[in-house]
């Protein structure tokens, strides 16, 4: 399957969580989903973030950093509509991988919950410090004894984050052999081998 190809199946096939997928259904999708996001994100620094002149950047990320709400509407609205727009695409691209290689599918939605749920975790943790520590960092007014409290204080905080992102990371480490591996030769329960 083509990157264009794989573009057009899985929007296509956005609700279909029954057939089987090859894997480059799925990295090719990725792709592109990177590639937009990429693009999303310059965007939004160009449309939503203040100008670097103003003097303003600090100030604008502290404030959004406390809440997560507040950072993909305020900080990255362009990026966050264009994940949201294809999460569910993704979503069932990833239930037709593991179909393909005839294993249960709920392990994949189980695992992308899982990972979306420990992402808004961290962010809820580090985002508040994050801020914290952006204030007096970026303050021409700050004193070296005021950043060296605020870096112990983000030192000891960042061994807690570290811990939850490791959380986090082993069960994209599984989607990402899952998404690698090849599916079951020939048909399965699933339907006919993709690749023929």
């Amino acid at each position: 399957m083509t990157f264009t190809e794989s573009i057009r199946h899985n929007i296509v096939h956005c609700t279909n969580f029954r057939d089987r997928d090859p894997r480059s259904a799925y990295w090719w999708y990725v792709l592109f989903v990177s590639l937009g996001a990429m693009v999303g994100f310059v965007l939004d620094f160009i449309i939503f973030w203040p100008s670097a002149g103003e003097g303003r950047i600090a100030q604008f990320l502290s404030d959004n950093f406390r809440s997560i709400t507040d950072f993909y509407i305020n900080v990255m609205p362009i990026t966050t509509f264009w994940y949201l727009l294809n999460y569910l695409p993704v979503l069932a691209c990833g239930v037709r991988r593991m179909n393909d290689q005839d294993k249960p599918a709920w392990w994949f939605i189980v695992t992308i919950v899982f990972v979306t749920i420990m992402s808004v975790i961290v962010f809820n943790i580090t985002g508040p410090q994050s801020a914290d520590l952006m204030i007096v960092a970026f303050d021409p007014n700050s004193s070296i004894t005021e950043l060296n409290r605020a870096l112990a204080d983000f030192e000891d905080f960042n061994r807690t984050s570290t811990i939850l992102s490791g959380i986090q990371t082993l069960p994209s480490l599984l989607i990402i052999i899952w998404m690698a591996t090849r599916g079951t030769k020939g048909p399965n329960r699933h339907g006919e081998d993709p690749i023929g």
